[in-house]
């Protein structure tokens, strides 16, 4: 009988005692989750550009047959050729009105077009500008967007002179 009472204690002991007295977990606004950094555009801008704009992907452009619309989660409004530094938010800056999801991303970068009108060939774009890892240049850096928070400091860097590789299919 003792086992019993001590068994059922245990149970109840293990079946109350989930969190304790911790707090609720605030609130989330998902209208609030995105990415925010700045873009540093060095040398003079190629002529003939008509489009550019920040570009994320879910998933690295491996092949050809990755750059297609589901892998694609944000395109930023329109930059202006001669931009020097862009400060950008995703929640204010976006072209697709979409909001992004959370989730890990594989590939941000800046990317232009000599075409007039907003393409979805890759063989239209052209990269200036990819995000890396803090310290890493050798690829490029994954970010993590949180529901209802901002991945800040996604910082890239476009330098006219030495352009980064270019993903397969350009």
């Amino acid at each position: 009988m003792k086992k019993i009472v001590a068994i059922i204690s245990l149970l109840f002991l293990i079946v109350s005692c989930d969190k304790g007295i911790e707090p609720n977990p605030e609130p989330v606004d998902p209208e609030n989750t995105g990415i925010a950094g700045t873009v540093n555009f060095l040398g003079d801008w190629p002529s003939g550009v008509a489009r550019t704009h920040i570009v994320l992907f879910k998933n690295e452009i491996l092949s050809e047959a990755d750059f297609f619309p589901p892998n694609l989660s944000y395109v930023s409004n329109e930059i202006d050729s001669g931009t020097v530094i862009l400060d950008y938010d995703s929640r204010t800056n976006n072209l697709l009105d979409v909001n992004i999801a959370p989730g890990t991303y594989k590939y941000i970068v800046v990317a232009q077009s000599t075409k007039e009108a907003l393409s979805l060939d890759r063989k239209d774009w052209f990269v200036v500008g990819v995000y890396y890892a803090l310290n890493d240049n050798s690829k490029p850096g994954s970010i993590i967007v949180n529901e209802g928070r901002m991945t800040e400091n996604v910082n890239i860097t476009c330098d006219f002179n030495n352009p980064p590789p270019q993903p397969p299919g350009g």
